[in-house]
Protein backbone atom coordinates (compact mmCIF):
# COMPACT_ATOMS: atom_id res chain seq x y z
CA UNK A 1 0.00 0.00 0.00
CA UNK A 2 1.47 3.34 -1.01
CA UNK A 3 0.56 6.43 0.99
CA UNK A 4 0.66 9.88 -0.55
CA UNK A 5 3.56 10.85 1.67
CA UNK A 6 5.60 7.87 0.53
CA UNK A 7 4.86 8.63 -3.10
CA UNK A 8 5.96 12.22 -2.64
CA UNK A 9 9.21 11.07 -1.08
CA UNK A 10 9.91 8.66 -3.89
CA UNK A 11 9.14 11.19 -6.58
CA UNK A 12 10.92 14.20 -5.18
CA UNK A 13 14.07 12.96 -3.60
CA UNK A 14 17.04 11.31 -5.18
CA UNK A 15 19.34 9.46 -2.85
CA UNK A 16 22.55 8.17 -4.43
CA UNK A 17 22.58 4.41 -4.33
CA UNK A 18 25.04 3.02 -1.87
CA UNK A 19 27.48 0.44 -3.13
CA UNK A 20 26.52 -1.64 -0.10
CA UNK A 21 24.28 -4.50 -1.13
CA UNK A 22 25.19 -4.34 -4.83
CA UNK A 23 27.02 -7.48 -5.94
CA UNK A 24 30.17 -6.83 -8.03
CA UNK A 25 30.02 -3.10 -7.29
CA UNK A 26 33.13 -1.08 -8.04
CA UNK A 27 33.88 2.58 -8.44
CA UNK A 28 34.21 3.78 -12.06
CA UNK A 29 37.51 5.20 -13.27
CA UNK A 30 37.92 8.99 -13.07
CA UNK A 31 36.09 10.77 -15.86
CA UNK A 32 33.79 7.82 -16.55
CA UNK A 33 30.69 10.04 -16.42
CA UNK A 34 31.92 12.01 -19.44
CA UNK A 35 32.83 9.03 -21.60
CA UNK A 36 30.86 6.95 -24.05
CA UNK A 37 30.81 3.18 -23.72
CA UNK A 38 32.47 1.23 -26.52
CA UNK A 39 30.33 -1.30 -28.34
CA UNK A 40 32.66 -4.13 -27.32
CA UNK A 41 32.24 -3.20 -23.66
CA UNK A 42 28.47 -3.05 -24.05
CA UNK A 43 28.48 -6.51 -25.67
CA UNK A 44 30.49 -7.90 -22.77
CA UNK A 45 28.02 -6.44 -20.27
CA UNK A 46 25.07 -7.95 -22.16
CA UNK A 47 26.73 -11.37 -21.96
CA UNK A 48 27.47 -10.87 -18.26
CA UNK A 49 23.89 -9.76 -17.54
CA UNK A 50 22.51 -12.81 -19.33
CA UNK A 51 24.89 -15.17 -17.50
CA UNK A 52 24.08 -13.82 -14.03
CA UNK A 53 20.34 -13.83 -14.68
CA UNK A 54 20.38 -17.36 -16.07
CA UNK A 55 22.48 -18.79 -13.25
CA UNK A 56 20.34 -17.33 -10.46
CA UNK A 57 16.81 -17.43 -11.89
CA UNK A 58 14.41 -20.30 -11.27
CA UNK A 59 13.03 -20.17 -14.83
CA UNK A 60 14.46 -17.32 -16.87
CA UNK A 61 12.68 -18.43 -20.03
CA UNK A 62 9.11 -18.62 -18.78
CA UNK A 63 8.04 -15.71 -21.01
CA UNK A 64 10.64 -15.77 -23.79
CA UNK A 65 12.82 -18.57 -25.16
CA UNK A 66 16.58 -18.49 -24.80
CA UNK A 67 16.92 -18.23 -28.58
CA UNK A 68 14.48 -15.33 -28.81
CA UNK A 69 16.21 -13.49 -25.97
CA UNK A 70 19.62 -13.91 -27.60
CA UNK A 71 18.22 -12.71 -30.93
CA UNK A 72 16.82 -9.61 -29.23
CA UNK A 73 20.16 -8.98 -27.54
CA UNK A 74 21.91 -9.21 -30.92
CA UNK A 75 19.41 -6.88 -32.60
CA UNK A 76 19.75 -4.25 -29.90
CA UNK A 77 23.54 -4.50 -30.08
CA UNK A 78 23.55 -4.30 -33.90
CA UNK A 79 21.61 -1.04 -33.74
CA UNK A 80 24.42 0.57 -31.73
CA UNK A 81 27.22 2.40 -33.52
CA UNK A 82 30.79 2.36 -32.29
CA UNK A 83 29.74 3.54 -28.83
CA UNK A 84 26.75 4.39 -26.68
CA UNK A 85 25.95 6.96 -24.00
CA UNK A 86 25.20 5.97 -20.43
CA UNK A 87 21.57 7.03 -20.84
CA UNK A 88 21.19 4.92 -23.99
CA UNK A 89 22.76 1.95 -22.19
CA UNK A 90 20.30 2.21 -19.29
CA UNK A 91 17.39 2.19 -21.74
CA UNK A 92 18.86 -0.76 -23.65
CA UNK A 93 19.16 -2.88 -20.51
CA UNK A 94 15.68 -1.74 -19.51
CA UNK A 95 14.32 -3.23 -22.71
CA UNK A 96 16.20 -6.48 -22.12
CA UNK A 97 14.96 -6.81 -18.55
CA UNK A 98 11.37 -6.15 -19.63
CA UNK A 99 11.53 -9.07 -22.08
CA UNK A 100 11.57 -11.40 -19.07
CA UNK A 101 8.07 -10.06 -18.29
CA UNK A 102 8.43 -9.78 -14.52
CA UNK A 103 7.14 -6.84 -12.54
CA UNK A 104 9.71 -7.00 -9.73
CA UNK A 105 12.81 -6.72 -11.93
CA UNK A 106 12.07 -3.10 -12.83
CA UNK A 107 14.20 -0.57 -14.66
CA UNK A 108 18.02 -0.71 -14.27
CA UNK A 109 19.74 2.32 -12.82
CA UNK A 110 23.05 4.14 -13.06
CA UNK A 111 24.75 6.59 -10.72
CA UNK A 112 25.67 8.71 -13.76
CA UNK A 113 22.14 9.09 -15.13
CA UNK A 114 20.69 9.36 -11.62
CA UNK A 115 23.01 12.26 -10.86
CA UNK A 116 22.11 13.98 -14.13
CA UNK A 117 18.42 13.50 -13.40
CA UNK A 118 18.82 14.90 -9.90
CA UNK A 119 20.18 18.12 -11.31
CA UNK A 120 17.64 18.41 -14.12
CA UNK A 121 14.41 20.44 -14.22
CA UNK A 122 11.77 17.82 -13.59
CA UNK A 123 8.25 17.33 -14.93
CA UNK A 124 5.98 19.30 -12.56
CA UNK A 125 3.01 16.94 -12.32
CA UNK A 126 2.23 13.97 -10.09
CA UNK A 127 0.10 11.30 -11.77
CA UNK A 128 -2.55 9.23 -10.05
CA UNK A 129 -3.28 6.96 -13.00
CA UNK A 130 -2.18 6.14 -16.56
CA UNK A 131 -4.61 4.97 -19.24
CA UNK A 132 -3.83 4.09 -22.86
CA UNK A 133 -4.22 7.69 -24.00
CA UNK A 134 -4.23 9.85 -20.86
CA UNK A 135 -2.21 10.76 -17.79
CA UNK A 136 -4.60 11.62 -14.97
CA UNK A 137 -3.29 14.29 -12.61
CA UNK A 138 -2.98 13.91 -8.87
CA UNK A 139 -1.11 17.18 -8.18
CA UNK A 140 -0.09 20.16 -10.29
CA UNK A 141 3.26 21.50 -9.04
CA UNK A 142 3.80 23.96 -11.88
CA UNK A 143 3.93 27.70 -11.42
CA UNK A 144 0.88 28.17 -13.63
CA UNK A 145 -1.44 25.82 -11.67
CA UNK A 146 -3.70 25.24 -14.68
CA UNK A 147 -4.48 21.59 -13.94
CA UNK A 148 -6.26 20.35 -10.83
CA UNK A 149 -6.91 16.87 -9.53
CA UNK A 150 -8.47 14.61 -12.20
CA UNK A 151 -7.38 16.85 -15.08
CA UNK A 152 -5.83 14.87 -17.95
CA UNK A 153 -2.56 15.37 -19.86
CA UNK A 154 -2.89 14.43 -23.53
CA UNK A 155 0.47 15.53 -25.01
CA UNK A 156 3.95 16.48 -23.76
CA UNK A 157 6.32 18.43 -26.02
CA UNK A 158 4.27 17.53 -29.06
CA UNK A 159 4.18 13.78 -28.30
CA UNK A 160 0.79 12.20 -27.59
CA UNK A 161 0.57 10.34 -24.30
CA UNK A 162 -0.45 7.22 -26.22
CA UNK A 163 2.91 7.31 -28.05
CA UNK A 164 4.85 7.95 -24.84
CA UNK A 165 3.08 5.04 -23.15
CA UNK A 166 4.08 2.71 -25.99
CA UNK A 167 7.70 3.79 -25.56
CA UNK A 168 7.78 3.66 -21.79
CA UNK A 169 6.04 0.31 -21.37
CA UNK A 170 9.01 -1.33 -23.14
CA UNK A 171 11.06 -0.90 -19.95
CA UNK A 172 8.77 -2.79 -17.57
CA UNK A 173 7.63 -6.39 -17.37
CA UNK A 174 4.54 -7.81 -15.71
CA UNK A 175 0.88 -7.29 -16.41
CA UNK A 176 -0.32 -4.24 -18.30
CA UNK A 177 -1.84 -2.71 -15.17
CA UNK A 178 1.54 -2.95 -13.43
CA UNK A 179 3.35 -1.36 -16.38
CA UNK A 180 0.96 1.58 -16.35
CA UNK A 181 1.43 2.02 -12.64
CA UNK A 182 5.21 2.07 -13.14
CA UNK A 183 4.85 4.74 -15.82
CA UNK A 184 2.75 6.84 -13.43
CA UNK A 185 5.35 6.50 -10.68
CA UNK A 186 8.49 7.06 -12.77
CA UNK A 187 7.20 9.41 -15.46
CA UNK A 188 9.68 12.19 -14.53
CA UNK A 189 12.72 10.01 -14.97
CA UNK A 190 11.35 8.37 -18.12
CA UNK A 191 10.82 11.77 -19.73
CA UNK A 192 14.34 12.80 -18.73
CA UNK A 193 15.93 9.63 -20.12
CA UNK A 194 14.17 10.25 -23.43
CA UNK A 195 15.38 13.84 -23.67
CA UNK A 196 11.98 15.40 -23.05
CA UNK A 197 12.88 18.26 -20.72
CA UNK A 198 11.95 21.72 -19.55
CA UNK A 199 10.19 23.81 -20.75
CA UNK A 200 7.29 21.39 -21.09
CA UNK A 201 4.63 22.07 -23.71
CA UNK A 202 1.42 20.58 -22.39
CA UNK A 203 -1.86 19.77 -24.07
CA UNK A 204 -4.46 18.84 -21.49
CA UNK A 205 -8.12 18.54 -20.65
CA UNK A 206 -9.36 20.15 -17.47
CA UNK A 207 -11.78 18.36 -15.17
CA UNK A 208 -14.51 20.59 -16.64
CA UNK A 209 -13.71 19.20 -20.10
CA UNK A 210 -11.88 22.22 -21.61
CA UNK A 211 -8.89 21.48 -23.90
CA UNK A 212 -5.95 23.79 -23.11
CA UNK A 213 -2.38 24.26 -24.35
CA UNK A 214 0.34 25.88 -22.27
CA UNK A 215 4.07 25.83 -21.55
CA UNK A 216 5.52 25.38 -18.09
CA UNK A 217 8.99 25.08 -16.58
CA UNK A 218 10.22 22.08 -14.66
CA UNK A 219 11.26 22.29 -11.02
CA UNK A 220 14.82 22.00 -9.68
CA UNK A 221 16.16 19.87 -6.84
CA UNK A 222 16.18 22.93 -4.60
CA UNK A 223 12.55 23.63 -5.42
CA UNK A 224 11.74 19.95 -4.87
CA UNK A 225 13.16 20.12 -1.35
CA UNK A 226 10.87 23.03 -0.51
CA UNK A 227 7.86 21.55 -2.28
CA UNK A 228 8.28 18.28 -0.46
CA UNK A 229 8.07 19.99 2.93
CA UNK A 230 4.92 21.86 1.91
CA UNK A 231 3.25 18.76 0.46
CA UNK A 232 4.06 16.53 3.40
CA UNK A 233 2.60 19.18 5.72
CA UNK A 234 -0.52 19.61 3.57
CA UNK A 235 -1.57 16.03 2.87
CA UNK A 236 -4.13 14.37 5.06
CA UNK A 237 -3.18 11.57 7.38
CA UNK A 238 -3.01 8.27 5.46
CA UNK A 239 -6.09 6.09 5.73
CA UNK A 240 -6.22 3.40 8.39
CA UNK A 241 -5.01 0.03 7.05
CA UNK A 242 -8.39 -1.53 7.82
CA UNK A 243 -11.81 -0.20 8.77
CA UNK A 244 -15.22 -1.71 9.54
CA UNK A 245 -18.67 -0.29 8.82
CA UNK A 246 -22.21 -1.59 8.53
CA UNK A 247 -23.83 -0.80 5.18
CA UNK A 248 -27.58 -0.46 4.60
CA UNK A 249 -29.52 -3.73 4.50
CA UNK A 250 -27.44 -5.01 7.43
CA UNK A 251 -24.37 -5.83 5.30
CA UNK A 252 -20.95 -5.75 6.98
CA UNK A 253 -18.10 -4.06 5.08
CA UNK A 254 -14.37 -4.39 5.81
CA UNK A 255 -12.10 -2.13 3.78
CA UNK A 256 -8.75 -3.94 3.99
CA UNK A 257 -6.24 -1.46 2.54
CA UNK A 258 -2.94 -2.76 3.85
CA UNK A 259 -1.77 -6.04 5.38
CA UNK A 260 0.01 -4.56 8.38
CA UNK A 261 -0.59 -4.27 12.09
CA UNK A 262 -1.74 -0.85 13.24
CA UNK A 263 0.01 0.23 16.45
CA UNK A 264 -3.18 1.64 17.90
CA UNK A 265 -5.49 -1.11 16.61
CA UNK A 266 -3.73 -4.48 16.12
CA UNK A 267 -5.28 -6.60 13.39
CA UNK A 268 -6.18 -9.38 15.84
CA UNK A 269 -8.15 -6.89 17.97
CA UNK A 270 -9.75 -5.38 14.87
CA UNK A 271 -10.95 -8.79 13.66
CA UNK A 272 -12.29 -9.82 17.05
CA UNK A 273 -14.18 -6.56 17.54
CA UNK A 274 -15.48 -6.42 13.96
CA UNK A 275 -16.80 -9.97 13.89
CA UNK A 276 -18.33 -9.55 17.32
CA UNK A 277 -20.37 -6.67 15.83
CA UNK A 278 -21.20 -8.81 12.78
CA UNK A 279 -22.49 -11.59 15.01
CA UNK A 280 -24.43 -9.20 17.23
CA UNK A 281 -26.09 -7.63 14.16
CA UNK A 282 -26.77 -11.04 12.60
CA UNK A 283 -25.40 -9.53 9.38
CA UNK A 284 -27.02 -10.49 6.08
CA UNK A 285 -23.64 -10.68 4.39
CA UNK A 286 -20.00 -9.65 4.49
CA UNK A 287 -17.96 -7.66 1.93
CA UNK A 288 -14.15 -7.54 2.16
CA UNK A 289 -12.57 -4.90 -0.07
CA UNK A 290 -9.01 -5.65 -1.29
CA UNK A 291 -9.05 -3.28 -4.28
CA UNK A 292 -6.55 -0.81 -2.79
CA UNK A 293 -4.47 -3.39 -0.92
CA UNK A 294 -0.83 -3.43 -2.02
CA UNK A 295 0.12 -6.28 0.32
CA UNK A 296 2.22 -6.66 3.44
CA UNK A 297 2.26 -9.55 5.92
CA UNK A 298 0.67 -12.59 4.27
CA UNK A 299 0.05 -14.32 7.63
CA UNK A 300 -2.59 -11.68 8.38
CA UNK A 301 -4.56 -13.09 5.45
CA UNK A 302 -4.76 -16.41 7.30
CA UNK A 303 -6.10 -14.61 10.35
CA UNK A 304 -8.81 -12.93 8.27
CA UNK A 305 -9.87 -16.16 6.55
CA UNK A 306 -10.31 -17.88 9.91
CA UNK A 307 -13.19 -15.50 10.67
CA UNK A 308 -15.30 -16.26 7.58
CA UNK A 309 -14.39 -19.78 6.41
CA UNK A 310 -13.65 -23.22 7.83
CA UNK A 311 -12.70 -24.81 4.49
CA UNK A 312 -9.16 -26.21 4.08
CA UNK A 313 -6.92 -24.07 1.86
CA UNK A 314 -3.42 -22.76 1.15
CA UNK A 315 -2.45 -19.30 -0.06
CA UNK A 316 0.57 -20.58 -1.97
CA UNK A 317 1.27 -23.91 -3.66
CA UNK A 318 4.92 -23.72 -2.66
CA UNK A 319 8.15 -22.18 -3.87
CA UNK A 320 11.38 -22.88 -5.72
CA UNK A 321 14.74 -21.38 -4.77
CA UNK A 322 17.78 -21.61 -7.02
CA UNK A 323 21.28 -21.58 -5.57
CA UNK A 324 23.91 -19.42 -7.26
CA UNK A 325 27.25 -17.82 -6.46
CA UNK A 326 25.68 -14.44 -7.23
CA UNK A 327 23.01 -14.56 -4.53
CA UNK A 328 25.47 -16.08 -2.08
CA UNK A 329 27.68 -13.05 -2.70
CA UNK A 330 24.68 -10.81 -2.03
CA UNK A 331 23.93 -12.57 1.28
CA UNK A 332 27.55 -12.06 2.30
CA UNK A 333 27.19 -8.32 1.67
CA UNK A 334 23.83 -8.06 3.40
CA UNK A 335 24.03 -9.92 6.70
CA UNK A 336 20.59 -8.75 7.81
CA UNK A 337 18.69 -10.07 4.78
CA UNK A 338 16.57 -13.14 5.53
CA UNK A 339 16.75 -15.35 8.61
CA UNK A 340 20.11 -16.80 9.69
CA UNK A 341 18.78 -20.36 9.38
CA UNK A 342 17.48 -19.79 5.85
CA UNK A 343 20.76 -18.19 4.80
CA UNK A 344 22.78 -21.07 6.23
CA UNK A 345 20.57 -23.50 4.35
CA UNK A 346 20.96 -21.55 1.10
CA UNK A 347 24.73 -21.32 1.43
CA UNK A 348 24.90 -25.07 1.99
CA UNK A 349 23.26 -25.75 -1.37
CA UNK A 350 25.40 -26.60 -4.38
CA UNK A 351 25.38 -23.83 -6.97
CA UNK A 352 22.88 -24.54 -9.71
CA UNK A 353 20.71 -26.73 -7.47
CA UNK A 354 16.99 -26.04 -7.14
CA UNK A 355 15.31 -26.37 -3.77
CA UNK A 356 11.61 -27.13 -4.20
CA UNK A 357 8.99 -26.90 -1.48
CA UNK A 358 5.45 -28.09 -2.16
CA UNK A 359 2.71 -26.92 0.18
CA UNK A 360 0.82 -30.22 0.27
CA UNK A 361 -0.81 -29.86 3.68
CA UNK A 362 -3.94 -27.73 3.51
CA UNK A 363 -4.56 -25.30 6.32
CA UNK A 364 -7.85 -25.87 8.12
CA UNK A 365 -9.07 -22.85 10.07
CA UNK A 366 -10.41 -23.58 13.52
CA UNK A 367 -14.08 -22.77 13.93
CA UNK A 368 -14.45 -19.71 16.14
CA UNK A 369 -17.44 -18.56 18.13
CA UNK A 370 -17.31 -15.44 15.94
CA UNK A 371 -16.88 -17.22 12.59
CA UNK A 372 -19.25 -15.71 10.03
CA UNK A 373 -21.08 -18.40 8.06
CA UNK A 374 -23.14 -16.24 5.71
CA UNK A 375 -22.44 -14.99 2.19
CA UNK A 376 -19.01 -13.36 1.79
CA UNK A 377 -17.95 -11.24 -1.18
CA UNK A 378 -14.34 -10.15 -1.78
CA UNK A 379 -13.61 -7.17 -4.03
CA UNK A 380 -10.40 -7.21 -6.13
CA UNK A 381 -8.87 -5.04 -8.85
CA UNK A 382 -5.71 -3.90 -10.63
CA UNK A 383 -4.31 -2.35 -7.42
CA UNK A 384 -4.50 -5.67 -5.54
CA UNK A 385 -0.84 -6.69 -5.23
CA UNK A 386 1.66 -8.88 -3.43
CA UNK A 387 0.31 -10.57 -0.28
CA UNK A 388 -3.18 -9.28 -1.08
CA UNK A 389 -2.83 -10.95 -4.49
CA UNK A 390 -1.85 -14.17 -2.70
CA UNK A 391 -4.83 -13.84 -0.36
CA UNK A 392 -7.16 -13.39 -3.35
CA UNK A 393 -5.62 -16.42 -5.03
CA UNK A 394 -6.19 -18.70 -2.04
CA UNK A 395 -9.78 -17.49 -1.68
CA UNK A 396 -10.44 -18.07 -5.39
CA UNK A 397 -8.70 -21.45 -5.67
CA UNK A 398 -10.47 -23.00 -2.67
CA UNK A 399 -13.79 -21.18 -3.11
CA UNK A 400 -13.70 -19.58 0.31
CA UNK A 401 -15.75 -16.59 -0.91
CA UNK A 402 -16.97 -15.04 -4.18
CA UNK A 403 -14.65 -12.56 -5.92
CA UNK A 404 -16.06 -9.42 -7.59
CA UNK A 405 -14.37 -6.74 -9.68
CA UNK A 406 -11.42 -6.76 -12.08
CA UNK A 407 -8.33 -8.98 -12.41
CA UNK A 408 -5.59 -8.31 -9.88
CA UNK A 409 -2.36 -6.48 -10.76
CA UNK A 410 -0.03 -9.48 -10.55
CA UNK A 411 0.08 -13.10 -11.72
CA UNK A 412 -0.60 -15.88 -9.25
CA UNK A 413 2.88 -17.24 -9.98
CA UNK A 414 5.48 -14.67 -9.12
CA UNK A 415 9.26 -14.34 -8.89
CA UNK A 416 11.03 -12.71 -5.98
CA UNK A 417 13.92 -12.75 -3.49
CA UNK A 418 15.51 -9.97 -5.50
CA UNK A 419 19.09 -8.69 -5.42
CA UNK A 420 21.12 -6.00 -7.21
CA UNK A 421 24.30 -6.54 -9.19
CA UNK A 422 26.54 -4.21 -11.18
CA UNK A 423 27.61 -4.68 -14.79
CA UNK A 424 31.42 -4.31 -15.05
CA UNK A 425 31.80 -1.92 -17.98
CA UNK A 426 28.68 0.26 -17.98
CA UNK A 427 28.42 0.28 -14.15
CA UNK A 428 24.68 -0.16 -14.58
CA UNK A 429 22.86 -1.68 -11.60
CA UNK A 430 20.55 -4.53 -12.65
CA UNK A 431 18.22 -6.74 -10.62
CA UNK A 432 18.08 -10.50 -10.43
CA UNK A 433 15.65 -12.99 -8.90
CA UNK A 434 16.21 -16.30 -7.10
CA UNK A 435 12.76 -17.56 -6.02
CA UNK A 436 9.49 -18.51 -7.61
CA UNK A 437 6.32 -18.46 -5.52
CA UNK A 438 3.69 -20.84 -6.90
CA UNK A 439 0.01 -19.97 -7.06
CA UNK A 440 -2.36 -21.69 -4.67
CA UNK A 441 -3.53 -24.38 -7.10
CA UNK A 442 0.08 -25.38 -7.86
CA UNK A 443 -0.12 -24.63 -11.59
CA UNK A 444 3.38 -23.32 -12.37
CA UNK A 445 2.54 -22.53 -16.00
CA UNK A 446 -0.36 -20.18 -15.34
CA UNK A 447 0.87 -16.58 -15.29
CA UNK A 448 -2.58 -15.02 -15.36
CA UNK A 449 -3.69 -12.63 -12.62
CA UNK A 450 -6.34 -13.65 -10.13
CA UNK A 451 -9.64 -13.43 -12.00
CA UNK A 452 -12.94 -12.45 -10.34
CA UNK A 453 -15.80 -14.92 -10.20
CA UNK A 454 -18.15 -12.08 -11.15
CA UNK A 455 -16.37 -9.53 -13.40
CA UNK A 456 -17.36 -5.89 -12.87
CA UNK A 457 -15.53 -3.10 -14.70
CA UNK A 458 -16.50 0.52 -13.99
CA UNK A 459 -17.34 2.51 -17.13
CA UNK A 460 -15.90 5.99 -17.81
CA UNK A 461 -19.30 7.36 -16.81
CA UNK A 462 -19.17 5.44 -13.52
CA UNK A 463 -15.72 6.85 -12.78
CA UNK A 464 -16.77 10.39 -13.63
CA UNK A 465 -19.84 10.13 -11.42
CA UNK A 466 -17.76 8.39 -8.71
CA UNK A 467 -20.17 5.49 -8.70
CA UNK A 468 -18.81 2.29 -7.10
CA UNK A 469 -20.43 -0.33 -9.32
CA UNK A 470 -18.23 -3.13 -7.95
CA UNK A 471 -19.47 -2.56 -4.41
CA UNK A 472 -23.04 -2.10 -5.69
CA UNK A 473 -22.88 -5.44 -7.52
CA UNK A 474 -21.63 -7.25 -4.41
CA UNK A 475 -24.36 -5.66 -2.29
CA UNK A 476 -27.07 -6.68 -4.77
CA UNK A 477 -25.64 -10.23 -4.86
CA UNK A 478 -25.96 -10.52 -1.09
CA UNK A 479 -29.48 -9.06 -1.14
CA UNK A 480 -30.63 -11.74 -3.58
CA UNK A 481 -29.23 -14.67 -1.59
Amino acid sequence: MRTIVLAIGLLFFYTAQSQQGIVYAKEPVPGFAFRKIAKEQLAADIRFWHKVMEESHVNLYHAISKEALEQKENRLLSAVGDSISQTEAVLLFGKLAALLNEGHIGMPSSSVTDSMYTNSLRFPFLLQKVTDTEWIINRDLSGEQKLGVNAVILEVNGKPVSELNRQFREYYGGLETWRKQQIATYVRKLLFLHGLGSPYRIKARTEAGQIIDFTTAGYSKQQADSLNKVLVASVNQPAEPYTFTMLPDNIAYINYRQMVNSRTNPFSDFLKNSFAKIKEANAAGLIIDLRANGGGNSSLGDSLISYFSTKPYVLSGGMKWKSSSHYKAFLKLMENVGSPSENRFYNSQKEGEMYTYLNKDLRKPLRRDLTFTGKTAVLIGPDTFSSANMLSDGIKSFQLATLFGEPTGEPGNDFGEMYNFMLPNTHIIARGSTKMFTRADGDEKNFDPILPDIPVKPSPKDLKEKRDVVLETAVNWIRKQ
